[in-house]
């Protein structure tokens, strides 16, 4: 194991609630704001999407996002030592019932959610959530993800979600795969608010950017309602998780038009739910960078 995951591995041991993770959370935002990782990224980011906003509003967002992110990966590690304990972090659930009438049914749902607040609790709260359900209301909860670049990282952070019960989908994997688990009652999520190579650019949270059009086109092929939700930030080892009205892909016009049709609703329900605490959202990620438009016979050809 490589320096970066010993150093994971070593910081997860350490971490427990009370003073330790006071001090992984201070050790963790100071080094943030000392060093600001990809600052000039969050100030342009934040004055593409919100023009009106001064230079001391942006700089105040920014510190707030730091402070989210260095609590973020406290809890991280810290819900490695008791996964049923960090579960009641979760204080909160709203709009159950735009979830809850579908989940009976035992089919499978199609999560949408973001890099917002703690998705790394949202995804083991919602995959204890549908296990809660009973075998009628479906499997367990796969996610479609992405390895970071560093391999040893990457099986840390892998390990940490296999024990919260996540089943794991790398991004490459064909989108007709994803649907057979759908349609065979199993859940999915995914995270389609970051830039894709190929894609559809289309605007998001007003400014155009490359979008992917993988859940509108698994959507349209398992027939499986597209679930937006979220988690926000209460305080420290506090959170409230949010679901929205599902959205139901639209057979109007060609493939390609309703497969940008529910793109947009997507965008659109991603755009809702980060509006009322921007700074829980990673403005660190270069989301507006341009790659281009490519077909949609290719853009989705993997998920």
């Amino acid at each position: 194991m490589k320096s970066a995951a010993l150093a994971i591995e070593g910081f997860r041991a350490f971490a427990k609630r009370g003073w330790r993770a006071n001090l992984l959370s201070l050790f963790c935002r100071t080094v943030l704001k000392v060093f600001r990782p990809r600052g000039a990224r969050v100030l342009s980011n934040l004055a593409m999407v919100y023009p009106e906003s001064s230079p001391a509003e942006r700089l105040e967002t920014r510190r707030r996002t730091y402070d989210h992110l260095g609590w973020m990966v406290t809890e991280v590690l810290t819900m490695q030592r008791d996964m049923a304990e960090a579960l009641t972090w979760v204080e909160e659930v709203r709009g159950l019932e735009f979830a809850l009438p579908y989940i009976g049914e035992g089919r499978g749902l199609l999560f949408v959610g973001g890099h917002y607040g703690n998705w790394e609790l949202l995804a083991a709260w919602l995959a204890d959530f549908l296990r809660q359900r009973g075998a009628g209301a479906g499997k367990k909860l796969n996610v479609v993800y992405r390895d970071t670049n560093n391999k040893d990282v990457a099986a840390v952070i892998a390990s940490y979600r296999r024990r919260a019960g996540i089943g794991l989908v790398p991004m490459d994997t064909k989108i007709h795969s994803i649907a057979k688990l759908l349609r065979a009652g199993e859940h999915a999520a995914t995270m389609p608010d970051v830039s894709w190579m190929g894609g559809r650019t289309l605007p998001f949270m007003g400014c155009p950017c490359t979008n992917t059009l993988g859940p509108a086109a698994l959507a349209m092929l398992s027939g499986a309602p597209v679930v937006p939700l979220t988690i926000y930030r209460l305080g420290p080892f506090r959170h409230a998780v949010e679901f929205f009205p599902p959205l139901f892909a639209e057979r109007a016009g060609s493939r390609d038009e309703a497969i940008e049709l529910m793109t947009r609703r997507i965008n659109g329900a991603l755009e809702h739910m980060f509006a009322p605490q921007p700074e829980l959202w990673f403005w660190l990620h270069d989301r507006w960078k341009r790659y281009g438009i490519l077909s949609a016979s290719t853009s989705t050809s993997n998920y």
